[in-house]
């Protein structure tokens, strides 16, 4: 009877399964993402229990196509990974042992269940000998081994053409958050911020579709599958790898999968000091460009391979400060300004750290809204002054412009163009397209902002950000049942993003549905107390309940004497009460404070009941609408 293949069989380790003939790896029953190249590893060491494979006869078997670099380098990550997955530890294995010089052998009890035996087989008949002419059987084995030839070379060409083939389908890529396998949980935020790096270089080539940061964190440490994972972001391509960092010297490893397949196409390593870690991320898009034949520019091209000295110091900074500006929240972000500030302090060239550090002060004085702008603006324009004289063509400082222009100077024509700007350098990062959208919602230019939101979504499909943004467009666009819509669909793709009711309360606010409204922002008390106690003070003024009006106006005063609240808050509850004296008083106020909120005064729909007074329409004027 014959043996059954192991490539048949489901082998059981420890809490393990493996389903050869599928390519999964189950623990406990729950299917653990394992990719192709490690999923082979782990099936030749299965096949053979016990015994030693060499890191030749691997090679032979699964690395037959590439060069003996990516082998070296395909073959340790493969068996990083599966530590990984597995809970091994190379020092104290308890499946995978690597012997020094000799190669690998799995050491853990197999179970395999058993084939059904079938009916006995037939012994086979003895071949038929015939008598052969000595010459004719050289030449027939001589035409064989040039006929073997012929299809071996067909067959490697073929293979070359289908890799082709595939590397050239590659037009959009996800680069996946690189694991830190420095052994030090701390080192988290480091790995985070190379990831983030290498998007934003990839980002540069207008030629590929990369998928913003924001929608590929999710996937960190996820059991998904990349198909499954390629089907969410829409990708072609998908880029993992591993950063470890040790003393002084940081080694990325990367490998390019074909994500609709599930195979491998290209790995490599690449290895420096700290002080070369930016040359080093340059390169690595460099390389990963080449395998999937993009079309890189000869200024793109020049700013990857532009020599970027690094301070090693000045960068972990940098990189822990965007780790917490990039939670989004006021706390944070003013702990992020401490870092930045370290960053442009031990090395005062670093264009990236300058432009963060300015994003970050922008940022908590506009769209943030925890500080007063005018704390702000000195140290938020200085910054990014110096970011530009550093580098013109770094794409941040120029959306952070953009963001001072649009915010504090009402500078509508030079915030579109910083805008464009932005766009033109980096064309795949989904958060300016999200800003640009909302400059032109505020110029009333609603098609231009649907198509640029749509855009934004396109590059970070998963991101809430993006998708909270269109419902806020629809609102400033009085369209208050698509705002309730489009907040319903952010909140199915996730529950606890509470930011979301702030949208549908205004969208139901739009349609005088008051009680849904209330019941809406009951939703967000908690996380975003101040959008609260605004939202719900202007719902009972323009419902016309003066008594909860008045209750909800006292809250917010007491709320004021601790925290900055905007004069744009107060005025928004009297417009609702219809006293439109004291509502201009307010506006006033927040027009000597230079209120960021004034620059959604032509769209907002609390401002309608003030449209035709004279007074509005003068304040329209000043800030730029008129």
């Amino acid at each position: 009877m014959a043996t059954p293949s192991i490539s048949s069989l489901t082998v059981t380790f420890g809490a393990f399964e493996v389903r050869m003939g599928t390519g999964e790896l189950l623990k406990h029953g729950i299917r653990v993402r394992l990719q192709r190249q490690p999923f082979q590893v782990l099936s030749a060491l299965l096949a053979r229990p016990g015994e030693v494979i060499s890191r030749a006869q691997l090679r032979e078997q699964l690395w037959t196509d590439g060069t003996f670099v990516e082998f070296e380098h395909g073959l340790n990550s493969a068996i990083n990974r599966l530590r990984e997955v597995l809970g091994d530890d190379a020092d104290a294995p308890r499946f995978i042992e690597t012997l020094p010089r000799l190669g690998y052998r799995f050491i853990a009890s197999v179970a395999a269940p058993q084939t059904p035996l079938g009916p006995p087989s037939e012994p086979a008949e003895p071949p038929l000998e015939l008598p052969q002419d000595r010459r004719s059987v050289k030449w027939v084995a001589a035409g064989l081994a040039v006929l073997i030839a012929l299809l071996l070379a067909v067959a490697a060409g073929w293979f070359r053409r289908s890799q082709d083939s595939a590397l050239v389908g590659i037009r959009s890529i996800a680069v996946l958050p690189l694991e830190n396998l420095s052994g030090d949980s701390s080192q988290d935020y480091f790995a985070d911020g190379i990831t983030d790096e290498l998007i934003t270089d990839l980002a540069q080539i207008h030629s590929l579709r990369v998928i913003s940061r924001t929608s590929v964190t999710q996937f960190k440490h996820t059991a998904k599958r990349l198909p499954e994972i390629a089907a969410e972001l829409n990708v072609d391509g998908v880029i993992e790898g591993s950063v470890v960092r040790s003393g002084g010297r940081v080694r990325v490893t990367a490998q390019l999968l074909d994500a609709r397949q599930d195979r491998h196409l290209w790995a490599a390593s690449f290895e420096r000091e700290m002080s070369d870690i930016m040359d080093l991320q340059g390169e690595l898009a460099r390389a990963i460009a080449t395998q999937v034949h993009a079309s890189i520019t000869p200024e793109e091209g020049a700013s990857l391979a532009k020599k970027r000295p690094t301070n090693p110091e000045s960068y972990d900074a940098l990189l822990t400060g965007r780790f917490l500006l990039n939670r989004r929240n006021g706390e944070a972000a003013k702990r992020a300004i401490g870092y930045f500030q370290r960053a442009v302090a031990l090395d005062s060239r670093n264009a990236s750290a300058w432009a963060a550090l300015g994003d970050c002060y922008a940022s908590l004085g506009a769209d943030l809204g925890v500080a007063r702008p005018h704390d702000v603006l000195p140290a938020t324009r200085a910054a990014i002054a110096k970011a530009l004289e550093l580098d013109p063509n770094l794409a941040e400082p120029h959306a952070t412009l953009a963001k001072i222009k649009l915010w504090f100077d009402w500078d509508w024509t030079g915030a579109e163009r910083e805008y464009r700007r932005a766009i033109e350098l980096n064309p795949n990062e989904s958060s300016t397209h999200r800003e640009y959208a909302h400059y032109l919602q505020l110029r009333k230019r609603f098609a231009e902002a649907l198509a640029e939101n749509k855009r934004a979504i396109d590059l970070a499909p998963l991101d809430i950000l993006s998708s909270i943004h269109l419902a806020w467009l629809y609102a400033d666009a009085h369209q208050g049942q698509k705002a309730v819509e489009q907040s319903k669909r952010v909140l199915v793709m996730d529950p606890a993003f509470t930011g979301a009711y702030l949208w549908l309360a205004r969208g139901y606010e739009l349609q005088a549905k008051w009680s849904d409204a209330i019941g809406a922002y009951e939703h967000a008390r908690d996380s975003y107390r101040l959008a609260y106690l605004a939202g719900v003070a202007h719902i009972w003024a323009a419902s016309g309940n003066r008594p909860e009006a008045q209750a909800a106006l006292a809250r917010l005063t007491a709320f004021s004497r601790q925290n900055y609240v905007s004069p744009m808050i107060f005025a928004e509850y009297y417009a609702g009460l219809g006293d439109r004296d004291t509502a201009m008083v307010w506006l006033e106020r927040a027009y000597r404070e230079h209120a960021t909120g004034l620059i959604s005064l032509n769209v907002n729909y609390k401002w309608d009941s003030l449209r035709s007074d004279p007074r509005f329409q003068d304040l329209l004027r000043r800030v730029g609408f008129l």
